[in-house]
């Protein structure tokens, strides 16, 4: 790819602001804390996950397919589910060869409306070198890159855009080592700056509402664990069909 044009990189803030284009690489974007748990659970091996906008949902799913059951309902996990939306809980177990079908409000209508792009990865602080070099593979020489802050009820979210701004400067570093350039949008430098803004990461989520709602239900141990970067070699790909399934990108 050396000697190529640069890599033009825009960041939607908010959901409403994602475009399905030709080739453009999307970047799905739920960092408190689908991301986090989807990544972690490929990180230990889960043989199939299957998003679910709502509890019935994953129910259903489960009843279905004889997967594990992981997701929250107003930040609560439902009594008869196996695990919470909790990345730091779902890492102390044993995931080798089972199924996980996550429910997440915000992450999975995002991933459903963007599911007609190109390509969808899933990022977060945890995967940003990660999903920013399988990114900068896929968009090759023509390709574009839009990270999608999943945001909270279509609002913003500050823990999206800190992880999106961390991801954006993966990639420009990433492209650097190659002999490229970036082509950054004004939203893609706002979220690089808005990343750099606070003295840790673990300040920035503990700021975010999603870390202030994290405290509140009793999940502090949870945003230590979203704060971490570059801890997971996973890159998750949505994969074309039916279910909005998710894997490793080889």
């Amino acid at each position: 790819m050396v000697g190529n044009g640069p890599v033009p990189i825009d960041v939607a803030l908010m959901p409403s602001a994602a475009r399905v284009i030709p080739g453009r690489v999307v970047i799905v974007i739920d960092q408190i804390r689908a991301s986090t748990t989807i990544t972690t659970a490929l990180d230990l091996g889960c043989s199939e996950l299957v998003l679910a906008g709502d509890v019935e949902t994953a129910r259903r799913l489960r009843l279905e397919h004889g997967h594990l059951l992981a997701g929250e309902q107003q930040a609560v996990k439902p009594a008869d589910f196996d695990f919470d939306n909790s990345p730091s809980e779902l890492s102390r177990s044993d995931m080798r060869g089972r199924g996980l079908v996550l429910c997440s409000t915000n992450g999975t209508a995002v991933v459903a409306r963007l599911r007609t792009a190109d390509t969808v990865l899933i990022g977060c602080l945890r995967n940003a070198r990660a999903v920013a070099g399988a990114a900068l593979r896929v968009a090759g020489a023509t390709g574009s890159i839009q990270a999608v802050c999943c945001g909270t009820e279509g609002a913003f979210a500050l823990d999206d855009a800190v992880a999106a701004g961390v991801i954006v400067g993966r990639i420009g570093e990433l492209a650097a080592g190659i002999g490229r350039q970036v082509e950054l949008s004004d939203a893609a430098r706002a979220a690089v700056m808005i990343s750099r803004s606070f003295p840790s990461l673990l300040a920035a989520m503990t700021d975010s509402a999603g870390g202030r709602t994290l405290v509140r239900v009793g999940a502090r141990d949870d945003i230590g664990f979203c704060a971490e970067v570059d801890a997971s070699e996973a890159a998750p790909i949505l994969v074309p069909g039916d279910l909005l399934r998710i894997e490793a990108l080889a």
